[in-house]
């Protein structure tokens, strides 16, 4: 294999030259790499694009260092739907930190994707890379910073290593999923995860207006002097990890907050030993957020609001019915799907991937359009199953 070229991309102006003879190639593989294990609010930090190597010439790898960058608009049309298609491994994490950043992932052929609807054991790019190829990865840098700069030799090899041979190995799995008549399922499924991703992108921007607090698990149990506890430490947390620049859990971790709201601990020493914190003023600071929220006994209404459960059905007969419905629907689809699997030589989720199982399951299908209406179901199923599966939950609605 030749020696790739790389290139460290450092400014707008470098990124905007690079572009255009990027954006006419067929492909690029992609990774984005962010900081969100080590910074209080995570952002991208580095973009890696890679060129297939030729007989002629070594690939390329332009490593974008997007904290360069004012902000990542200058790559919004070459990462969307009319740029070149995108090579990742498991898009689904880079699709929605880029979407936060204001860039829309499309036209997206995701390897780890192609992998699971093969039959692949093992999925992660190391173990595939090794398997199919014999490259071996270095995974010293899995949990790096990656805002550190500059980045250091070892640093961009491992960059380039992410990232060079994955126009390959898209290759050989296209081929192998050609030879298998399961293109458009894998297509499908792509699709049904990036719209996910930039669902929950778009969702996490509409409820960053809820209390921080009202997030943490066992919140909700907390009677009204221990919720506002909870909101005052909660609050002290969050200021000192945004002083930091630490992720929250690094200065108090969820459970100790809770544990501390229950006990509410007076003094620096009893904070110290509820939550583990060793800082003189994040100690103090802790302290008196307990006193506060004593002193307030409960939190203002509409936060409180966050916490209420969802309401009960009230219709329980019709509930049990459903549920009947469910337990049959279960049974009989998963032996047609086992068959309809043996008989095509594919794996469980080519002929009906978990998610399209569970909604189907929730709401049924009547007609080709009901069926249509499942998100990540596809005409390619249609086309293939669909009178076979209206049938099917014809029958165990008439059973139920």
């Amino acid at each position: 294999m030749k020696t790739p070229d790389v290139h460290l991309l450092t400014t707008a102006a470098q990124v905007q030259d690079a572009l255009p003879r990027l954006g006419v190639l067929p492909r690029v593989a992609v990774d984005c790499e962010s900081n969100g294990m080590h910074a209080w609010r995570g952002r991208v930090c580095v973009i890696q694009l890679a060129t297939a190597e030729t007989d002629t010439r070594a690939g390329e790898v332009f490593l974008i260092d997007a904290l360069a960058l004012d902000d990542l608009a200058c790559l919004g049309a070459f990462l969307g739907s009319g740029g070149p298609v995108k090579v990742f491994h498991d898009a689904g994490f880079d699709a929605r930190i880029l979407r936060r950043e204001g860039v829309a992932l499309g036209r997206v052929l995701d390897t780890a994707v192609h992998a699971r609807f093969l039959g692949a054991r093992e999925t992660g790019l190391a173990a595939m890379l090794d398997a199919r190829f014999g490259v071996k990865l270095d995974k010293r840098y899995q949990h790096h910073d990656w805002a550190r700069r500059p980045l250091d030799p070892g640093v961009i090899e491992y960059l380039v290593g992410d990232v060079i041979d994955l126009g390959r190995l898209a290759a050989s799995l296209e081929e192998e999923s050609r030879a298998r008549d399961i293109a458009e399922e894998i297509a499908e499924e792509t699709a049904y995860m990036i719209d996910n991703a930039l669902r929950d992108a778009e969702e996490d921007d509409h409820h960053a207006r809820r209390p921080p607090w009202t997030r943490i698990k066992g919140a909700r149990e907390l009677g009204a002097v221990g919720r506002a506890v909870l909101r005052e430490l909660a609050g002290v947390r969050d200021a000192v990890a945004q002083e930091k620049d630490v992720p929250p859990g690094r200065v108090v971790s969820n459970s100790a907050l809770v544990t501390a709201a229950r006990a509410r601990p007076r003094s620096v020493a009893e904070v110290r030993k509820a939550t583990g914190v060793t800082d003189d003023a994040a100690l103090k600071a802790l302290v008196a957020a307990v006193a506060r929220g004593v002193e307030r006994g409960d939190v203002p209404a509409d936060e409180r609001a966050w916490l209420a459960h969802e309401p009960a059905p009230r219709d329980l007969s019709a509930r049990r019915d459903r549920e009947r419905a469910l337990s049959s629907w279960r049974a009989v689809e998963a032996e047609w799907r086992a068959e309809e699997a043996t008989r095509r030589g594919v794996d469980l989720q080519v002929v009906l991937p978990g998610h399209c199982l569970a909604d189907l399951a929730a709401r049924g299908a009547r007609s080709h359009d009901d069926l249509r209406a499942v998100a990540g179901f596809g005409e390619v199923r249609v086309r293939r199953y669909g009178d076979a599966l209206v049938g099917l939950l014809a029958e165990v609605d008439s059973g139920a």
